[in-house]
């Protein structure tokens, strides 16, 4: 529970602790540590409670540490500031505070950067003179703030600041520091860039100071401001030192014509940010960021005393393009054999990071797909009565508007313009089931431009015409194509041979092995999955082909599960999806079916997954005793035990059956 005044061992722990290093593994220092953040809830109280009586368009900002920024010593102070305006200039300020020497202290002083410009500090003091008789300086002992409640303190406070001989103003006059060439010089670091010359006029006054307080917060906690040439990500922050090619960024901020959008990654204590709009609520966050908790990446090296870089420290860094050769690939197999799932896992670990998001677009190919999905076409677009219609637009009258047709990018064409604006990074365009498609259709004369060679920048590049826009169109060096192929929908050799050329195909196989140690137990019996899956598959080669056996995916969930659930869950997955997919694979061949699991190997009927009904008990049945039929004459019929799926030693008898003891 924080404190609701201060105390006399707040004081008392200033004096003893300042200027011990803190050891954060001494359980004694932490414990003071935690003391004296209580005694900063107070000030921060204190602070705001003052503001709202004089300030009420202001601002307060209290930095909730014990120790000092750079050397981690306790200090014998704590503080914090109240600016009179929102747009005050940030290196003056009120501030209010607690001191192990002088006791309870209100006064205009030089804060954050400013403290370490000689020469405005050498002014500064000028005009403060000596603290103990200074017209911009109240002072009361420990004794006597400790005697009023937080009330009358923040009476005392009120009109000691109405007392002083200079006002907030005279002294930001006398220092050249007023508001407007406090913006203007924190403005005039970013001037190198002419994607910020041309866009910052244009934003609100709010988004320019929201810019500026991050801009400072930032600055204040060490890190560095620099820009880079790519498109829509030309402002970055984190460690860069001069005279390096590559910064460490760990914010990225996202200069537009209507606004800014900011994201950083996991550090000092703040949450991974997507890519969101520079909000009032973000910059306080960021404000109350202490570099000294949290996480540290190691990019941003060592948490160093110097204060951080701006943007005309620098020159602009270059974006160097991606030194990886694009890619065609397409992974093909059975179903279940894990394409999808590694997949997801590149998609993340190649074309995922917190600077750009998801670099890539997933479709999935049918025979409904086409070029306008794909590419780009022509979509209809409802409009509302009375609006202009587009000049290149066709239009039909509609009882409730009217329909004009709109060229809109496929998500290849999206996916390239992304990636042509940030050469650095790979891209990807992944295409699920890309055998379900046809390819001439959806690709049309992009089938060409896909080539490695034929890539813009390549040995041979090529552009085309695009048919709707008419716009020249090539595709980008760093956009890699990525297929999926399921082979038991379509076989490799019927693959449209376009396709097999410009694409290396990777096989993904059932890998038995990943289930190596798998047990499902029940009734004293265990099953080996890893044998069973090896069996059915053998099974299924010799009597269909490779192309259609049962991927490992299928159990890998068994290994997760608790050796109590296990038995349950095989049993789901053998009647919802393995006996099914026999089912398609034999077109119903009910007796490849009982070969494949090994029924007809099986002694005991209840075994049998699938029972074979005796022909000669249906010719009896259906036409009685002189029907004169071959009892070959007829097809056998089958029927689904549903029982065998509760016996353990069913699926034991897959690959371990044991046949009847014949009499000796």
């Amino acid at each position: 529970m924080a404190q609701n005044y201060f105390s006399n061992d707040h004081f008392k722990l200033l004096n003893k602790w300042k200027g011990t290093v803190y050891d954060k593994t001494n359980p004694e220092q932490q414990r003071v540590y935690e003391e004296l953040g209580q005694a900063y809830d107070v000030t921060k109280h204190w602070a705001e409670a003052l503001q709202q009586q004089l300030f009420k368009d202001g601002k307060t900002k209290t930095v909730r540490k014990p120790t000092d920024q750079w050397q981690k010593k306790f200090t014998h102070y704590n503080w914090a500031r109240i600016y009179p305006a929102q747009n005050a200039p940030d290196g003056l300020a009120y501030t209010v505070g607690i001191d192990a020497e002088l006791g309870f202290v209100v006064k205009i002083d030089l804060v954050d950067i400013k403290v370490n410009d000689p020469a405005l500090r050498k002014k500064y003091e000028q005009i403060r003179g000596p603290l103990t008789s200074s017209p911009i300086v109240a002072i009361k002992s420990a004794a006597d703030g400790l005697a009023l409640d937080f009330t009358a303190l923040v009476d005392w406070s009120v009109e000691s600041i109405k007392n002083f001989k200079l006002t907030y103003d005279d002294v930001a006059d006398q220092l050249g520091l007023s508001a407007g060439q406090d913006e203007a010089s924190l403005l005039h670091h970013f001037q190198g860039h002419e994607d910020f010359v041309e866009r910052q006029p244009l934003w609100t006054s709010t988004t320019t100071e929201l810019f500026g307080r991050l801009a400072r917060a930032v600055n204040e906690m060490g890190l560095d401001w620099w820009f880079t040439r790519a498109t829509n990500s030309q402002l970055r922050f984190g460690r860069k030192e001069k005279g390096v090619v590559k910064g460490g960024p760990v914010g990225w901020l996202f200069l537009r014509k209507d606004g800014i959008r900011v994201s950083w990654s996991a550090f000092a204590g703040l949450d991974e940010l997507e890519p969101t709009d520079l909000t009032s609520e973000l910059v306080q966050i960021f404000e109350a960021a202490d570099k000294d908790e949290g996480s540290w990446p190691a990019k941003l090296g060592a948490r160093s005393g110097r204060n951080g870089y701006w943007p005309d420290d620098y020159d602009i860094e270059d974006e160097p393009k991606s030194d990886k050769p694009p890619k065609n690939v397409i992974y093909y197999g059975p179903p279940g054999t894990g394409k999808t799932f590694d997949l997801q896992a590149l998609l993340v670990s190649d074309y995922t990071d917190a600077e750009y998001g998801e670099r890539y677009e997933f479709v999935t190919f049918h025979q409904s797909y086409g070029y306008e999905e794909f590419v780009e076409g022509l979509r209809p677009v409802i409009a509302k009565r009375g609006k202009k219609r587009a000049a290149d637009s066709e239009t039909a009258s509609a009882s409730n508007g009217e329909v004009r047709y709109e060229i809109t990018p496929g998500a290849f064409l999206r996916l390239c313009d992304r990636a042509r604006k940030n050469p650095s990074r790979q891209y990807a365009m992944v295409i699920d089931e890309i055998n379900r498609g046809n390819i001439s259709k959806i690709f049309g004369e992009l089938i060409t431009l896909v080539e490695v060679d034929k890539r813009d920048g390549a040995k041979y590049p090529v552009a085309v015409t695009l048919p709707y826009s008419a716009e020249s169109f090539s595709v980008p060096s760093n956009v890699d194509v990525i297929g999926t192929m399921n082979t038991a929908d379509r076989s490799l050799a019927l693959v449209d041979t376009a396709l097999r050329r410009r694409f290396e195909f990777i096989e993904s196989m059932p890998k038995p092995s990943v289930l190596a140690g798998t047990i499902v137990s029940h009734n004293g019996v265990d099953i080996d999955i890893e044998q069973l899956l090896t069996m059915l598959n053998k099974r299924i080669e010799a009597l269909y082909d490779r192309d259609h056996m049962v991927g490992h995916a299928y159990f890998t969930r068994l290994k997760d599960l608790k050796e109590a659930d296990r038995f349950s869950e095989l049993k789901t997955v053998f009647r919802n999806k393995i006996i099914p997919l026999l089912e398609e694979y034999f077109f119903e061949d009910w007796q490849k079916i009982r070969l494949v699991l090994g029924d007809n190997q099986k002694a005991k009927q209840d075994h049998q997954f699938v029972h074979e009904i005796g022909r000669e008990e249906d010719l009896l049945a259906l036409f009685g005793r002189e029907h004169e039929l071959d009892q070959y004459a007829i097809r056998s019929r089958y029927q689904l035990n549903a029982g065998a799926l509760d016996q353990p030693d069913a699926y034991v008898g897959i690959y371990a059956p044991k046949p009847a003891v014949t009499a000796g």
